[in-house]
């Protein structure tokens, strides 16, 4: 059976220059906040001016949204189809999540229904990356701009993706990553980060992740480890990210359903998402093929049907593609041949 994910297939290349590093760590006795080699070398592949190296992606959010003074009362909009982190750092600012609808071709917030949900609370906007496709910030942008309200690009599955040669994290006030290890760059456990071209924004968030002098402050620092495994990992990321682009142009030329992707965006696949037709069982189709590939389904239930969150919003496209995504395995040296004659064999079988 071809597994989901094998971490192992990224990892176990660079394990010797990661341990050689890592002793290096353990040599100096500096194991905590010793990032700045990780943080230049991370904002010179986006492009940003600044980065700050945290503990987590959703560090990278709470503190992103702090810096720029969302508090109690304050309203963010961002979509109900992503990792709920994105909404729990709006809440960790006892702000209100609104939810806003994706689009139907990019499963990314859609442009065309955010400006109906913008009022004098609204404070930020969180655009998601999502699966690695890029939101579009050229409008998204445009209507920000007109309110003047900042934007925090959630660019957690979003690592080398580009709009108009951009990268993520670079069109909006602030970029904010996850090295979770599970990310097509990812860390040892956990690891996140900021970019940013504002050096205010930049230097707030570097306070705040350290117990900051004149605020209750956080404990959201990085581990040297992690940052020198990242650097490492960084390094041999464009084969990764070159990888991943084959086999997502293999799938797109032979599965019955074609992701959309915009001339303008540079997709980075952390995942590929399979909508099933609505006439296909979604729980049959991934136990028929269990024996072949573990399929998986990402945010089946969407963050505003969570208890946490739930709420009246009307978010047909969130919906249908929560009911019917499957997430088909994409990494280095995945069988790809195999998944497609899996796939389709299943669909050859119902005709």
């Amino acid at each position: 059976m071809i597994p989901y994910h094998d971490l192992s297939k990224i990892n176990h290349p660079l394990a010797d220059d990661i341990l050689a590093e890592i002793n290096v760590v353990i040599e100096k006795n500096k194991f905590v906040m010793n990032t700045e080699k990780f943080e230049e070398e991370f904002a010179d592949y986006t492009g940003a001016k600044y980065c700050v190296a945290l503990s987590s992606g959703t560090a990278a959010l709470h503190l992103s949204l702090k810096a720029l003074g969302i508090a109690e009362g304050d309203e963010v909009i961002t979509v109900s189809h992503t990792f709920r982190a994105t909404a729990a750092a709006i809440k960790y600012c006892n702000a209100k999540p609104v939810f806003v609808d994706i689009d139907k071709d990019t499963f990314t917030m859609d442009p065309e229904k955010l400006e109906d949900k913008i009022n004098t609370n609204t404070k930020a906007i969180i655009p998601v990356h999502i699966y690695g496709n890029m939101a579009d910030m050229e409008k998204i942008n445009k209507i920000a701009k007109k309110h003047g309200i900042p934007i925090v690009e959630d660019c957690s599955q979003a690592h080398g993706s580009t709009f108009d040669n951009k990268h993520a994290g670079t069109l909006g006030r602030i970029g904010a990553y996850s090295f979770y290890p599970g990310k097509s760059l990812g860390a040892l456990g956990d690891a996140g980060a900021v970019v940013t071209d504002d050096e205010s924004l930049a230097k707030d968030i570097a306070g705040l992740r350290n117990w900051a002098d004149d605020d209750v402050g956080h404990n959201y620092r990085m581990a040297s480890i992690q940052a020198e495994a990242l650097r490492i990992k960084l390094q041999n990321y464009p084969d990764v990210l070159g990888d991943k682009e084959d086999i997502a142009e293999y799938y797109q030329e032979n599965l019955k359903q074609e992701v959309f992707v915009k001339r303008n965006v540079r997709h980075s696949w952390h995942i590929y998402p399979y909508i099933l037709d609505e006439k296909y069982d979604r729980e049959d189709f991934i136990k028929k093929l269990s024996d072949k590939v573990e399929l998986k389904t990402h945010y089946p239930v969407p963050v505003h049907r969570l208890s946490a969150y739930k709420s009246s919003y009307e978010l047909p496209n969130t919906d249908f593609v929560a009911n019917h995504q499957v997430s088909i395995p994409i990494y280095p040296e995945v069988e790809k041949e195999e998944v497609v004659e899996a796939i389709n064999d299943y669909f050859a079988t119902l005709l």
